[in-house]
């Protein structure tokens, strides 16, 4: 199948998706809620406003970088969505009981507002500093202590992320870190031209560097975009490459799935773990929450990953759960673990209901192996 073609299959059934949530919606309120024929006219103009709005502001941010109408439009989305969700779980009630209906559907209008504003303060906030610490086998005992501060889904884009940006960066470096790691979806849209990401991803301090993977959305963006802005601010970029730090911890970056469609790469553990010493501790730096068993097989230590935001909101956060065996958080796997972080932006809806966004700070111990 030609990308075109997967493009155009993809589009279609995002926009059947999208659209089909705003009639989902639009029903369940006329249906039971709002029945006066006026008041259905500008509920109708309403939502064919705000639907389209999504659409007019991919237009205008990508062709001519105007974002007046991105954070209506993004915000829209997510309330739509939360709304969808709660109304699929209300419809066998209101048919249970038919005569509560109007009530019934008032009732999840203010929970609609409710979750909607909460998630939307809540996913403006300034990233929470997340702190594991993690038992490393074969970590020699000069290292343990070593720490690392890993973010994940930064989405930079320059109609959201000047103010944060800077933030974040001063976060991390008042952590001190041994070396900081970037597991993913660094940019969206056009912040690779702008040079305030440069100036301020050039600020991160870590007494061995920064390591970076791509995501998927490196490769939405543009591979090149996300290499050069990576280059400005001194990155080290691993494309199913390893390397080793503090002359004992071996660092195996692996490509996202994404290469796969784009530039015929893609993750490939065994080329990159190529030649790697089984005795020393290995970390495993992967966009995606996923072969976790059988990069344990192969001798990982730790995964650091990201991709799944926790869902952000309804349904997403379900959705996720049921998708991902490793969502969010930290799971171990006999004497090796995975972390997944929840992501230190966003991507879509400024909104978080049942997460945060975060920053991970990982300290390694030694541990006695496995007799």
């Amino acid at each position: 199948m030609s990308r075109v073609l997967s493009f155009i299959i993809f589009i279609s059934i995002v926009v059947s998706i999208y659209f089909g949530m705003h009639v989902w919606v639009y029903k369940s309120l006329t249906r039971d809620l709002v029945q006066a024929a006026n008041h259905q006219k500008y509920l109708k103009l309403v939502f064919w406003f705000s639907g389209l709005s999504f659409i007019a502001a991919m237009i205008l941010s990508r062709s001519w970088k105007l974002y007046f109408l991105n954070f209506y439009a993004y915000t829209w989305l997510g309330i739509m969505a939360i709304a969808f969700t709660f109304f699929l779980v209300l419809r066998p009630l209101v048919m249970l009981f038919e005569d509560h209906a109007k009530n019934l559907t008032l009732g999840a209008v203010i929970v609609i507002v409710i979750v909607s504003g909460y998630a939307l303060f809540n996913g403006l906030r300034v990233p929470v500093v997340k702190r594991h610490t993690v038992p490393v086998k074969n970590l020699p005992v000069a290292l343990s202590g070593f720490t690392i501060v890993q973010l994940s889904d930064l989405h930079l884009e320059s109609w959201k992320s000047s103010r944060v940006i800077v933030e974040i960066v001063d976060w991390v470096n008042s952590l001190k870190p041994d070396l900081i790691v970037i597991t993913g979806d660094l940019i969206d849209g056009g912040a690779g031209t702008d040079p305030l990401f440069c100036r301020e991803l050039k600020r991160l301090k870590a007494v061995h560097g920064t390591i970076a993977v791509t995501g998927n959305h490196e490769y939405y963006t543009g591979i090149k975009m996300f290499m050069d802005l990576t280059a400005c601010a001194d990155f080290k970029v691993l494309r199913n490459q390893a390397v080793t730090i503090a002359d004992g911890i071996q660092v195996v970056g692996l490509e996202d799935d994404e290469g796969h469609r784009f530039d015929k790469g893609g993750p490939d553990l065994k080329t990159a773990m190529l030649g790697l010493d089984r005795q020393k501790p290995t970390i495993l730096l992967y966009h995606r929450p996923l072969n976790f068993p059988e990069a344990v097989m192969k001798g990982v230590d730790l995964q650091l990953s990201g991709h799944t935001h926790a869902g952000q909101i309804p349904p997403m956060d379900l959705l996720v759960n049921l998708a991902y065996r490793y969502p969010n958080g930290l799971y171990r796997l006999k004497d090796a673990f995975i972390h997944t972080s929840a992501g230190a932006g966003y991507w879509g809806p400024s909104m978080r209901f049942l997460s945060q966004p975060e920053i991970a700070h990982i300290t390694l111990v030694s541990a006695n192996s496995p007799d």
